[in-house]
This record gives structure tokens, sequence and C-alpha cells, in this order.
């Protein structure tokens, strides 16, 4: 464990995770989302504006026939998940 200046043990990320792992996948969606709401809002809309222009980048791409899109099912396949 990592220790503070006031020598109060607090776990290390690593440490974190390995206990995240542990938990059931509703509590760990749970504790991402609160995670998640720790973060500066501001964050939150530079992340949202770049995912929606990286989204349009790519449907504009299929439209014009440069990428094809394919199911979900295939994907997932793909990625091993």
């Amino acid at each position: 464990m990592a220790s503070t200046a006031a020598d109060v043990l607090v776990p290390t990320v690593d440490e974190l995770v390995a206990q995240a792992e542990r938990m059931p996948l509703a509590e760990r969606e749970l504790l991402v989302d609160r995670l998640r709401q720790t973060l500066p809002q501001a964050m939150d809309a530079e992340i949202e504006a770049a995912w929606i222009e990286e989204a349009e980048r790519r449907l504009d791409a299929v439209d014009r026939g440069e990428m094809r899109s394919i199911p979900w099912a295939e994907a997932k396949t793909r990625l091993g998940l």
C-alpha cells in the first residue's frame, strides 16, 4: 500500500483495480459511474464533443463508401469479447 505524508495507508491504483476486478459486474459498473462523476464536467464536454466528431467522420466515410460497418456480433468476435 502507498502512504501519504500523514502515514495514512491509501491503496495504490493497481490495488484498487485488483479489488474492483473481484467485484460483481453490476458493482463495477456502479463504481465506474461514481468515479466518472468525480471528473470535471468540462472534461466530459470535451470528450463528448470529440466522440461526436469522430462518429460523424466515420458515418461520412461509410456514406462515401470508404468504410463499411459490421454487425456488433462480428465486432465482438474480432475483439475477442
